[in-house]
């Protein structure tokens, strides 16, 4: 198996090698080959990724002349797969980067437990665990790669699957299956509907929109409640 390869962009010298040294130190103790690149500003990890493809990159939002929130902006238009780690001092972040899906946002006031916790994430990711859920419909069962269902919707006393390009109904409650699906970072925004994470690109105060631009209602008195799991989940979901 190749290295697998890494990439830390900090213009923090000091927090550059201390994020170094325990990457190193926890991917020894994995039994796994690792490259890891350096980098001091989001200038050069752009220059970077024009040669290299990076399997996971840490990177600091607060950093001179271009942002790491710029930074991901284009990274994304190319490599839309590579995990993303933020490092902040500042949580105010946490919302604005939500639509680049980080695979953690790191404080950097916390970094030796949400760094060791990030590390094990993006673990689970190399040990290609993939975690499937069977579904009744009258047409028999429907077996579905959890990350890729995008939201569930109550109609008429069905649910609704909205699952890659297609939908498909099953019985149901969504009380139900929130209880089921809150582990997998499902969020309910509505009484009608619960939505994975991973595919909401913004918020605001009634709307909630998804990466295609579908817009599903927020209630009001769900605000506060959504906004506080997105933040767990972008920190702690394995």
């Amino acid at each position: 198996m190749s290295a697998i390869r890494l990439a830390i962009c900090d213009d923090d010298n000091t927090y550059l090698k201390i994020i170094r040294t325990k990457i190193d130190n926890f991917f020894s103790l994995q039994n796994l080959d690792i490259e890891v690149k350096e980098y001091s500003s989001g200038k050069e990890l752009l220059i970077a990724c024009m040669h290299y493809e990076f399997s996971l990159i840490f990177l600091d939002i607060e950093m001179p002349e271009l942002s790491g929130i710029k930074v991901v902006e284009k990274i994304r238009k190319n490599n839309i797969n590579v995990e993303i780690i933020f490092l902040t001092s500042y949580t105010e972040y946490v919302f604005e980067s939500i639509k680049y899906k980080p695979l953690r946002f790191i404080r950097k006031s916390y970094l030796d437990i949400e760094l060791l916790e990030a590390l094990e994430a993006f673990q689970n990711i190399l040990d290609n665990s993939k975690n499937y859920y069977s579904f009744s419909t009258i047409d028999g069962e429907v077996i579905c790669k959890i990350e890729d269902i995008e939201y569930m919707e109550v109609f008429k006393h069905y649910i609704y699957i909205h699952y890659k390009e297609m939908i498909f109904k099953v019985r149901g409650t969504l009380k139900k299956f929130e209880k089921e699906f809150s582990k997998w970072g499902f969020i309910r925004i509505h009484k009608s509907f619960l939505v994975s994470y991973r595919y909401i690109y913004s918020i605001n105060n009634s709307e909630v929109v998804l990466n295609d631009k579908s817009i599903l209602p927020l209630s009001r008195n769900r605000n506060k409640y959504v906004k506080d799991k997105l933040v767990q989940y972008i920190r702690s979901l394995n």
